[in-house]
């Protein structure tokens, strides 16, 4: 073996040593809310337990990463730890994919960098260990570019088929998926057809066989829509141009917003060091995506093209509020920009000048990595965990309920034998479906789908609680089940607290029912907490309020 070939090999090992121990330095993380959603329904019994959860509590995921991970808890247990490994696998098993796939598309050194970029890129190695579905389709959809790359230099029907189950899996994995296989049929179909009829015929078998694989989530996904077009509010929000620019930056920066999760609003400082390690790497990735649309040709140029279109079909999407233009829901784009951001510049800028680029942004990325680390444990913990803490502060035990507004549905911090009850009810989730019969009474459930400002202003004015089955369910699973002398600890989360107010002053905000459409998700959340203010209030008092890490507490005792 030749000595470059032998400083290849080492390279290659020491670039994937480094991205596995960035990954690890995450592993033992608290989980948050979302990862506790994950956690909610793989537990559930397999399958039509985890289908049950899907079909009327989430009403958005597909479901092979949950029977996953289902399976994963069974073997491991259900630690932060364990069910952590699981993405950590698909996360570490990226990499190798990462340099054969460029490889067999640019030169060996490009496929270095490719590797590197992708072990050490801060969005990657974060996400590379949540309890999500995220590293997951990463995974698939690299294995599918392999796939695909194979088929186009080989045309064997092996190839077609490998790439063929892996498009089908991806969709079921993660829902917006699918916008990655649109792209790829569009995109590829229309080259080959130019190309040569005879392998757009091949392909177009292989494609048919692809869309009979998917008759299960093109219904699941309807079933979705149908139901979610009846919620009486609706989380998606409409895109702003600020949503393209911070996904953008969180791609192709050394660094990442704290608030990686969802779109950041907030201006950024533009001070010299975010300049340095944002805006510098950005210019440099997307000069060299661009360029390298132009400078390609042949089945390179439509791999440009695969991604570009994947990108602009979520934007569209968001546009028609299908879904939120975030980082997370389109994470499977980040290594294959990369990699095609890498060979254009290659293709544009002299060598060295790339290569200089390349070595100060991957070392940028490895000390943000190793320092964000630490801190980013911390924030999991304040976003979730920080309700057990305090009930455990408090001595809270299983005469004990806790109520949170945000996070009920998935409870993963109270799961032990002894730990307080949590009451089951996420206002986000409960309010917006209008067949939810812990808060609509059965004549109220068409009539909120009908004329809903009518029945919000009803409610509102009244001086009752929201409806009789929302007394019922409260009562029961509180008032209730607490003994005398124990307690109920409200956690309300980060700006949440805003919408705490008393009932007379909620009823002078609103002038008339044409109030309630522009304002629904803020009037429907205060009536919410005046009605548990009015039902504690009945059996309780109220011992202290306090403030702790990203919560506000209310803490009652009954009489």
């Amino acid at each position: 073996m030749d000595k470059k070939k032998i400083i290849g090999i080492a390279i290659i090992s020491v670039t994937m040593i480094v991205g596995i121990a960035l990954r690890l330095l995450y592993l033992h993380t608290d989980l948050w809310y979302d990862e506790a959603c994950s956690w909610f329904t793989a537990k559930q019994l397999f399958p039509m337990g985890i289908m049950g959860n899907l079909l009327n509590l989430d009403l958005q995921h597909t479901p092979l990463y949950f029977f996953l991970l289902h399976l994963w808890i069974k073997l491991f247990g259900d630690s932060e730890i364990a069910m952590r490994s699981l993405s950590l696998l698909f996360g570490i098993g990226t990499l190798p994919l990462v340099f054969t796939a460029t490889k067999k598309i640019a030169d060996n050194k490009t496929a270095i960098f490719a590797l590197a970029l992708a072990s050490i890129s801060p969005l990657l190695v974060l996400f590379s260990v949540e309890v999500r579905m995220y590293p997951m389709v990463i995974f698939l959809v690299i294995l599918s570019l392999n796939y695909l790359i194979d088929f186009e230099k080989t045309r064997e029907t092996k190839a077609l088929i490998k790439l063929g189950i892996t498009n089908i899996l991806i969709p079921y994995t993660l829902v917006g998926g699918i916008l990655y296989n649109i792209a790829l049929w569009a995109t590829y179909s229309t080259y080959l057809y130019a190309e040569n009829k005879k392998d757009f015929f091949k392909y177009l078998k292989g494609l048919s066989a692809e869309l009979i694989g998917l008759i299960p989530y093109f219904a699941l996904i309807i079933y979705y829509a149908k139901m979610r077009s009846l919620f009486v509010i609706s989380h998606e929000g409409a895109l702003t141009f600020f949503q393209v620019v911070d996904v953008i930056r969180n791609f192709f920066g050394a660094t990442i917003e704290k608030n990686i999760y969802w779109p950041s609003l907030e201006p950024y400082q533009i001070t010299f060091l975010f300049a340095l390690l944002v805006v510098v790497p950005c210019v440099y990735f997307i000069y060299g995506y661009i360029h390298g649309v132009k400078k390609a040709e042949g089945f390179l140029n439509i791999l440009y093209k695969i991604f570009l279109t994947s990108f602009c079909l979520s934007l569209v999407f968001s546009i028609f509020e299908v879904n939120v233009f975030t980082v997370r829901y389109i994470l499977y784009l980040v290594i294959p920009m990369f990699i095609l951001a890498i060979i254009g510049l290659f293709k544009t800028l002299p060598t060295k000048h790339v290569e200089r680029f390349l070595i100060i942004f991957i070392i940028a990325c490895g000390i943000f990595n190793y320092v964000n680390a630490k801190e980013f444990k911390i924030l999991k913990t304040l976003s979730f965990k920080t309700v057990r803490i305090e009930a455990d502060k408090l001595n809270l035990g299983v005469d004990d309920v806790i109520i949170m507004p945000f996070g009920a549905d998935a409870p993963y911090y109270f799961r032990d034998l002894y730990s307080p009850r949590v009451f089951d009810f996420d206002v986000h989730k409960e309010i917006r479906n209008p067949h939810n019969n812990h808060y609509y009474d059965s004549e109220q459930q068409e009539d909120i789908i009908q004329r809903p400002a009518i029945i919000i202003y009803n409610s509102v004015m009244s001086n009752k609680v929201f409806s009789k089955n929302f007394f019922d369910y409260f009562m029961k699973n509180v008032n209730d089940s607490v003994p005398s002398g124990r307690y109920v600890l409200i956690a309300m989360y980060g700006t949440d607290i805003n919408f705490v107010t008393d009932i007379q002053s909620l009823r002078n905000s609103i002038s008339g029912d044409y109030d309630v459409p522009a304002r629904k998700l803020e009037i429907m959340f205060k009536k919410y907490l005046c009605d548990v203010s009015a039902m504690l209030n009945l059996n309780f008092v109220p011992v202290k309020t306090f403030k702790q890490d990203n919560y506000t507490f209310f803490l009652y005792r009954k009489i």
